[in-house]
């Protein structure tokens, strides 16, 4: 299951003995907050960095395509050890204030976090916990800039009493605070697409959104990062038109591109929401195809960030055949461990070398080109 067996036999049944898979994450935040014990992995994201290697709209570069997706670190705690293992970091959902999150229990013996060890996979209700904005920020500045960050942000609904306006204006302080550690950021990926937080589409209606992305772009010091929005998944045609219908408008007011896609809406009363989203394996073939619809109407030139139960062996399925641009993983970096980008890479510059292909970069002009074809 795991690419290491040092993995297999050793760390994964370390944190993984916690039949609350929070408490396993607790001791992967201690893990990683250091950079030293992610050091044993240090520079995986260098192998094949001059075929792998990535240029987002000439404004961010990276060594390869493999990022963590939002959620992993939520508040910015282990940049040091993440940045010793991917090719970027993708750190929040950050809001513009401390938040809980839903109820870490409800029923009897239920929780936020149930995992489908079999399937590869998980299912999540957390519903946005976050620490704060200071401190998760405070940590952005102390950063060493080792790998380009992104950082993944939302804003909760009107609350009762409240009008979008004073969620606006919540949304705008948290941008003036990030925009304090503009050098440290990359890259700002909008989710609004979680299946955990009842009434967030309001963020996706039109006008809405747009006033959204314009604020962004307003602010000083990160109007000029690259700017995703994140979606949901789609399983049927109406969904699909819905979908690609935000992602239109996204890219017309000035979006540089999408994070394809969020987690999907299961039910399980394991759950202490009785629901919430799944990731993984099981996720893997809606994401390939919500993928492949994306670029069916967009063409090559918007940016993707794939998400979606990636695993090593999918890598270079999703890059070369989906036509991402970079690949987010989160659920099956738990599943698979540390050597997870360096086993991703190296299967993906051997598909490459096999195709005749010598770059991502070329990869990706013969795409625009729709000269690919000609190569496989």
């Amino acid at each position: 299951m795991g690419g290491s067996a040092f993995y297999n036999f050793a760390l994964r049944p370390y944190f993984f003995r916690h039949r609350d898979p929070e408490d396993s994450h607790s001791e992967t935040v201690r893990f990683l907050s250091s950079s030293f014990p992610s050091s044993i992995y240090a520079r995986s994201s260098d192998i094949h960095s001059d075929v792998l290697s990535v240029d987002l709209a000439g404004k961010v570069q990276m060594d390869g395509p493999v990022g963590i997706a939002a959620g992993f670190d939520k508040d910015a705690e282990m940049l040091p050890g993440l940045a010793n293992i991917f090719d970027y970091v993708t750190v929040g959902t950050m809001l513009p204030y401390k938040w809980e999150g839903n109820p870490r229990s409800g029923a009897p013996g239920t929780r936020r976090i149930v995992r489908l060890d079999a399937k590869r996979s998980m299912l999540n209700c957390l519903g946005f916990p976050f620490m704060g904005l200071g401190e998760a920020v405070g940590r952005l500045g102390r950063y060493n800039g080792k790998v380009p960050v992104s950082v993944s942000i939302a804003v909760r609904p009107p609350a009762e009493g409240q009008s979008l306006d004073d969620v606006y204006e919540q949304f705008r302080s948290m941008l003036h605070v990030l925009a304090g550690e503009a050098s440290k950021i990359s890259m700002i990926e909008a989710n609004f697409a979680s299946p955990n937080t009842k009434g967030l589409a309001v963020f996706f209606d039109e006008g809405v959104l747009e006033h959204l992305l314009g604020m962004i772009r307003a602010e000083v010091g990160i109007r000029q990062k690259l700017l995703f929005l994140k979606l949901p998944p789609h399983i049927d045609d109406p969904g699909k038109e819905k979908n690609l219908g935000i992602a239109q408008r996204w890219l017309d007011a000035n979006g540089n591109g999408i994070t394809v896609i969020n987690t999907l809406r299961m039910d399980d009363n394991r759950l202490s929401m009785g629901a919430g989203g799944l990731s993984g394996a099981e996720l893997y073939p809606a994401m390939l195809k919500n993928l492949k619809d994306y670029r069916n109407r967009f063409g090559r030139e918007p940016i993707i960030n794939a998400v979606g139960g990636i695993f090593p062996e999918n890598v270079p399925e999703v890059m070369i055949g989906g036509q991402a641009d970079t690949v987010q993983v989160l659920t099956p970096f738990i599943f698979y461990g540390p050597t997870y980008v360096h086993d991703a890479k190296a299967l993906l510059a051997a598909e490459l070398k096999k195709r005749g292909i010598p770059s991502l970069k070329e990869l990706r002009e013969a795409q625009m080109s729709g000269k690919l074809a000609q190569k496989q």
